[in-house]
C-alpha cells in the first residue's frame, strides 16, 4: 500500500483541544502505526519565548496520542549539525506539521535551504504536510509581512510566496 500524499492548510487553533480530532484522522490515514515520524518544521518566530516546542510535543503525545518529534531549523545560518539534523528528520517523517510564528521570516530561513524541496517531495511522493497559522500564508504566490505591519507599523505590502 502507498503512502497517501496529503496537504492539510489549518487558519489558527491548530493545537486546541477541537483540532486533534483533525490531528488523528491524518495520522490515520497514512498507513499502519507506528507513524514513523511526527515533526515540525522551525517555528517560523523571532521571538525567544515563541522558539520553545515543548507545548507542541506536548500536545501531540497527550491530546493527539501521538510521537512528535523536533526538526529544529530557526536559522538557516545555523551550524552544520543542526541543519543536517533537521533536514534527515523532514526527510524520514510521514507528518511534516509547521504552524505559527512570521510568514517572512519562515520564507527567509528557507530561502535557499532543502526543506521547500523536502516539503514538495514528501506531497509528490507520499506522506502529509500540515501547515498551520502563519505557515499557512507562506503557500501560494504572495503572503503579507504579518509582524513587521502589526507589529511595527510598517505599511502593508505583498511579499513572494513560496508555490507548492
Amino acid at each position: 500500500m502507498s503512502t497517501p500524499r496529503i496537504l492539510t492548510i489549518m487558519g489558527s487553533g491548530e493545537t486546541t483541544p477541537t483540532m486533534a480530532r483533525v490531528h488523528r484522522a491524518l495520522i490515520e490515514r497514512l498507513g499502519p502505526k507506528p507513524v514513523r515520524r511526527s515533526c515540525s518544521t522551525p517555528r517560523m518566530d523571532f521571538r525567544e519565548r515563541r522558539r520553545d516546542h515543548r507545548p507542541h510535543v506536548e500536545y501531540f503525545r497527550t491530546t493527539v496520542g501521538a510521537p512528535f518529534g523536533v526538526a529544529s531549523f530557526r536559522s538557516a545560518d545555523a551550524d552544520a549539525l543542526t541543519r543536517e539534523t533537521a533536514l534527515v528528520r523532514i526527510r524520514e517523517a510521514r507528518l511534516v506539521f509547521t504552524g505559527p510564528g512570521s510568514p517572512s521570516y519562515a520564507l527567509r530561513q528557507w530561502a535557499g535551504s532543502e526543506i521547500p524541496r523536502l516539503l514538495a517531495e514528501k506531497l509528490a511522493s507520499g506522506g502529509a504536510v500540515t501547515m498551520a497559522s502563519a505557515a499557512a500564508l507562506t503557500l501560494g504566490r504572495y503572503t503579507i509581512p504579518v509582524y513587521e505591519i502589526y507589529k511595527v507599523g510598517e505599511a502593508p505590502r505583498w511579499l513572494p510566496g513560496w508555490i507548492c
